[in-house]
């Protein structure tokens, strides 16, 4: 029974042991297991954690450096990274300039460029009165312009110009600074009605802006009122009491619905038969004009180059005109018929009898008197005269007038086009002041046959010879100048520039602040010349007498043993070496060095004394 309950706890016991061996070896294999796989996932995971982390980075890396060149940052470096000097700085001797201790004359450099920097109220200063001169600089130069005075300075030059009805609403483009009384050209009379001719150009006066237009710029706007032909003048001078009557009519309903500033009068053509009669009209028509609208309706009235017979009477009509323009061109139609030579002649010598801008001038001073030359204005041309003549005779086949521009344009533009303009020369005729451009023309010629090229031949006026005639015009103390015609010059300035430049002054405005600085500076400035002069003569004076005294000891001891004398005689020489130096200029952007340098000497100075009375008061 005992032998039998061992057996079975024995066999029990095994039971256990086995089940427990069989369970412990279960759990080692599932550990080990899993510790494989775990250490599988660890291996796994940082492979992939690598990958990842390194696409990263160069994602990150392409990025950086995708916006640093868009930035403009210098490639290779991070953004908000602390580059090195081996990046920001590709040369090695910089480097190497910079990194070395013993380089110290830099730090010397920069202090004395800090030292020489103007101080912030000095720059302020700076800016203020650039702000000042800049406001100025950047206002259109013509808005300062101003006429010239005539001879005596009594009144403006009168700056004159005819706008022609024919080109339209160009006159809205002209530059009327240059310009201080304009004139529509033209109510063109019907000798027998007293109507005008030309209804249109009349029609587009009355409802354009012509006179607002000028007068809004500071011009006064006059009606040009023109009958040219003997035989048109003739017949509405002539007893043509109606014609007149109705004309005066129109001209005062005209002034006063665009009001206007009055009229210039354009009569060519006038004979010596209605001579009388052409004084009577033009004094009833002033005195109407006058009289209805005021004395402050201008009256002006042109004569011809060429008045051998004086039909036009200025002396006479003085009183009932305000300015006589003379048409300083037209020469070539003289009263023995059509010359060859340029429409408005300057001959080189006032010697020579050939009439020209001279001998007109000359005589309408004569007869307006030398004290009333200011009632003249001389009208020269913007356009040319175009001459076609025989190759072999030199006779007159053809002449028309040209404008300025189409002469530039068509001719000398072009003056190297051999096929258009064979031969063609430019030059200047000093003898008769005008330019010359001249070329054959084989249009219809058969050379074969034996045929010559015509010549053609154009006269006009250009910079130089203008300015040689304003210049004259100005030294024959005449009243202005005139330009027939406005807009002749078109798509070119120079000719505009030239009547600025000898007509106009510039007068810019005074800037109160600017003026202000200047008056102060210069008074300074004045005012430290009498003051360095008597520092000046002081220190002479002191020098002189200061090396006559120190030969005698009780005099120096005297000086120099006083304190206040010392201190006066160090600050008496400082002040005139800081005018001196002031008024050349030696210390200007230097105030930080002159400052240091002045209370450095100072310190020394008095610390030189210093010792030396202690010396002094230890010797026996």
């Amino acid at each position: 029974m005992k032998h039998t309950t061992v057996t079975y706890y024995i066999g029990y016991t095994l039971s256990i042991l086995v089940l427990l061996l069989f369970c412990v070896e279960s759990i080692s294999a599932q550990r080990i297991q899993r510790r494989v796989e775990n250490a599988a996932k660890r291996k796994v995971s940082e492979k992939v954690s690598a990958v990842k982390t390194t696409g990263r980075m160069q994602v990150n890396t392409s990025k950086r450096a995708l916006k640093s060149s868009l930035k403009g940052g210098k490639p290779g470096i991070k953004p908000g990274s602390d580059a090195t000097l081996d990046e920001l700085i590709d040369d090695k001797e910089t480097r190497a300039s910079l990194t070395d201790n013993t380089n110290k004359s830099r730090y010397v450099e920069l202090f004395g460029e800090w030292t020489t920097m103007p101080s912030d109220a000095e720059l302020l200063a700076r800016a203020k009165l650039k702000a000042i001169q800049d406001s100025l600089d950047n206002i259109d130069r013509k808005y300062f312009r101003v006429t010239k005075n005539i001879w005596d300075d009594s009144r403006p030059m009168i700056v004159f110009g005819w706008h022609p009805y024919w080109l339209g609403d160009i006159y809205k483009g002209y530059d009327y600074g240059l310009f201080n009384v304009v004139s529509y050209y033209s109510y063109d009379i019907n000798p027998e009605t007293g109507s005008p001719q030309n209804s249109a150009a009349i029609s587009s006066f009355l409802t354009g802006e012509f006179v607002k237009t000028a007068q809004d710029k500071g011009c006064s706007a006059l009606l040009s009122v023109s009958c040219h032909g003997e035989q048109n003048v003739t017949r509405f001078l002539n007893q043509n009491i109606p014609a007149q009557q109705r004309f005066m009519d129109s001209i005062l309903f005209i002034l006063d619905s665009t009001n206007a500033d009055g009229i210039e009068i354009n009569f060519e053509g006038v004979t010596p038969d209605v001579k009388d009669e052409f004084v009577k009209f033009v004094r009833i028509l002033s005195t109407t004009l006058t009289g209805a609208r005021g004395d402050t309706t201008f009256v002006f009235m042109s004569v011809p180059a060429y008045d051998p017979d004086n039909v036009y009477n200025v002396a006479d009509l003085q009183e009932f005109i305000d300015i006589f323009v003379i048409k300083g061109f037209d020469f070539q139609e003289t009263p023995e018929g059509l010359k060859k030579m340029p429409t408005a002649p300057l001959n080189y010598s006032n010697l020579t009898s050939t009439p020209d801008i001279r001998t007109s001038i000359d005589k309408y001073i004569a007869d307006v008197g030398p004290l009333y030359s200011a009632r003249l204005v001389l009208a020269l041309p913007y356009y040319g005269t175009r001459w076609v003549t025989d190759g072999i005779t030199d006779e007159v086949l053809e002449m028309q007038a040209i404008t300025y521009n189409d002469i530039q344009f068509e001719f000398v533009m072009q003056i190297d086009d051999y096929r258009k303009y064979p031969g063609a020369k430019l030059r200047y005729d000093s003898s008769k002041t005008s330019y010359v451009f001249s070329y054959l023309d084989y249009y219809g010629i058969d050379t074969i046959m034996g045929d010559v090229a015509t010549n053609v031949t154009i006269y006009y006026d250009d910079t130089l010879s203008l300015q040689k005639k304003y210049r004259y015009l100005v030294e024959s103390r005449l009243g202005g100048v005139g330009v027939q015609f406005l807009g002749n010059d078109a798509g070119f300035d120079h000719l505009g520039e030239l009547l600025s430049n000898e007509f106009m002054e510039m007068v810019e405005p005074k800037n109160e602040k600017l003026a202000e600085l200047n008056e102060k500076s210069n008074a300074f400035r004045q005012n430290s010349i009498y003051a360095l002069a008597v520092l000046l003569y002081l220190a002479i004076f002191m020098a002189i007498g200061l090396c006559a005294a120190l030969f005698n000891i009780q005099v120096r001891q005297a000086l120099f043993d006083q304190g206040r004398f010392r201190i006066g005689y160090m600050l008496f020489f400082t002040l005139l070496m800081l005018l001196v130096g002031g008024y050349l200029g030696l210390f200007e952007g230097t105030t930080i060095p002159l400052l240091v340098g002045v209370i450095f000497g100072a310190v020394v100075s008095w610390a030189g004394w210093k010792y030396v009375s202690q010396k002094k008061s230890l010797t026996p």
